[in-house]
């Protein structure tokens, strides 16, 4: 049985593919698995997994119809047999000591669940070269500690599925939501939640690739509120736990993203539904003093380019009034 099974959904990305599953195949720890889902790939990426699946013993592969990357996700968790489970989406790679980083983390430390840093690169350019897992150091959190850490946003312990090794009893009965985009908010924070130690690594070895055609790059859709739905999910479950601290860390993070939303929904003209709807000023209130200056100057620009500098004005007029 290997160790780690590593879970790829595939799914239009003949183009980068390759090297997906070459970051995988040069890992220096090589107890793996590697699971190619095709889920449904209309190009030529089912034929790309058959390949690599003849050439290495340790690579099997599903082809199943198109079902999203949820179902693609739990299906190779159905037929995963490693001690851990790891997640990579078909578009990243990662650094060649990643899995020895998280692996070692967590053997080392006693934990369910390691987490690394997250290094973002433009489509066309490489990243920087990430540190070796021998210059990496960790904390160790607690569960509880780690969702919190998530509902703030902090990038030790980001919400993404991907840049985490998971003990696989710790995840054995979760799925991520079919039909959801942003599944993995409804997913993580409970896998976080059930961890009793969480290894988070300073090195970020898992390279994200910021495509044009991404999700958070297109034209705003209120499929985006499945982000919503998916804290919603989370909510009801600590609420049911008596999670009081991370309830209101929660509920912060979804008024935030209802504000970033409520500015984006204005911006491409999209119809909000009523449950999550709230006004642009008063989203633009409550995020001036939850965010950077950059990144309010930015929602700003959102709504109207011509805000951002009357805004400012306004700012030194209150602060030099206030000094007087």
């Amino acid at each position: 049985m290997p160790q780690i099974s590593v879970i790829v959904p595939v799914y239009k990305v003949e183009a980068y593919l390759p090297a997906c599953v070459e970051s995988i195949l040069g890992q220096s720890f090589s107890d793996l698995e590697l699971i190619l889902v095709d889920d449904g790939s209309p190009d030529s990426c089912g034929a790309l997994c058959d390949a690599y699946a003849a050439r290495d013993p340790r690579i099997r592969v599903i082809h199943q119809p198109n079902g999203g990357l949820s179902a693609a996700r739990n299906s190779g968790m159905e037929i995963a047999q490693g001690k851990y489970m790891t997640f990579i989406d078909s578009d990243d790679y990662v650094a060649p000591d990643y899995l020895e980083l998280l692996y070692r983390s967590v053997e080392q430390s006693g934990a369910e669940l390691a987490v690394c840093r997250t290094r973002v690169f433009e489509d066309g350019r490489d990243p920087a070269a990430a540190p070796s897992a021998a210059e990496a150091d960790s904390k160790v959190l607690s569960g509880r500690e780690a969702v919190i850490l998530l509902y703030r946003g902090d990038d030790a312990v980001p919400v993404n599925a991907w840049g985490k090794l998971y003990r696989s009893e710790l995840i054995a009965d979760l799925r991520f939501p079919v039909g959801k985009l942003h599944e993995d908010q409804a997913f993580v924070p409970i896998a976080c939640w059930r961890a009793k130690a969480v290894a988070a690594v300073s090195a970020g070895a898992y390279y994200y690739r910021d495509r044009p055609e991404s999700i958070t790059s297109k034209k705003f859709s209120v499929k985006r509120y499945d982000d919503i739905w998916g804290v919603d999910q989370c909510l009801a479950f600590f609420r049911q736990k008596g999670e009081t601290e991370i309830l209101r860390a929660a509920e912060d993070k979804r008024k935030r993203l209802l504000c970033v939303y409520a500015i984006y929904a204005r911006r491409d003209g999209v119809t909000v539904p009523e449950e999550y709807r709230v006004g642009t000023w008063k989203a633009l209130r409550y995020l001036r003093s939850r965010v950077s200056e950059d990144k309010y100057q930015y929602y700003l620009a959102q709504i109207h380019p011509k805000l951002v500098r009357p805004d400012a004005v306004l700012r030194k007029l209150t602060s030099f009034f206030g000094k007087n």
